[in-house]
């Protein structure tokens, strides 16, 4: 058994290999979950147990020669909300290095249960100082770091999510999770919050990153729900009531 000093001392090696935003925000998680802090720090200390897939994604990132691409924020946190919210249909819009979906699909996977959709329309590296901070190196495609053992609950789909996001959730039926993760955009951004909306159902969580506020204020109260941001970012969350 992992004793409470080792899981911080992981924890914190985590965050520095993330970045210091990646440090989680209980209250921001018990907020949008409903849980209590105890409940949200629990199962953020839970991450210490998957230690090596996530020095796996680290190794992934650095050999394609940067330490750093344009992520998720707040991937502990995101862990955190599925393992709360123990969703089983989940879709994200915007892969990239596949922060975000690995910290998605470890959640799934301390489930037990659920599988994610992943939409994501690759933009590769035009040489090392003319790109986007998320480009995908030459050679590699859309989630090239998330680990091997993840994927076998992981339907990644590459495209425009303007022409995959409607077909995959007529396909898949009800929500339980959607994450947006896609880079800033007004327009992409209200395409997708409209979109997802008779999708979602009692208990069904949305968080999104690159948030256009007053869009996503809006998409919440239509569906009853507060949303709940993170401090000093633009991520916000809301669960349907």
């Amino acid at each position: 058994m992992v004793d409470s000093g080792r899981r911080a001392r992981d924890l914190e090696q985590m965050v520095e290999a993330l970045g210091n935003r990646s440090r989680p925000e209980t209250s921001w998680i018990s907020n949008v979950t409903g849980a209590t802090v105890d409940q949200a720090e629990g199962v953020i200390n839970e991450v210490a147990a998957h230690s090596e897939l996530i020095e796996e994604l680290s190794k992934n990132i650095e050999s394609t020669g940067r330490s750093y691409y344009a992520q998720f924020p707040a991937p502990l946190d995101l862990f955190a909300l599925v393992r709360l919210s123990r969703p089983r249909r989940l879709v994200e819009s915007g892969v990239a290095s596949g922060v975000s979906s690995t910290f998605l699909l470890l959640g799934i996977r301390a489930n037990s249960a659920g599988v994610l959709h992943s939409i994501d329309f690759p933009v590769f590296r035009k040489g090392i100082r003319r790109n986007e901070s998320w480009a995908i190196p030459q050679g590699m495609s859309s989630g090239w770091a998330v680990p091997t053992k993840l994927r076998n609950r992981w339907d990644l789909r590459q495209g425009r999510s303007e022409d995959l996001l409607r077909p995959l959730l007529e396909e898949i039926g009800t929500l339980d999770l959607y994450c947006h993760d896609s880079p800033v955009d007004v327009r992409h951004f209200e395409f997708e919050m409209r979109s997802i909306r008779k999708y979602l159902k009692p208990g069904s969580l949305v968080v999104a990153d690159n948030t256009d506020k007053r869009t996503f204020d809006e998409t919440a109260r239509y569906v009853g729900a507060e949303a709940f941001y993170r401090r000093h970012s633009s991520l916000g969350a809301f669960k349907v009531p």
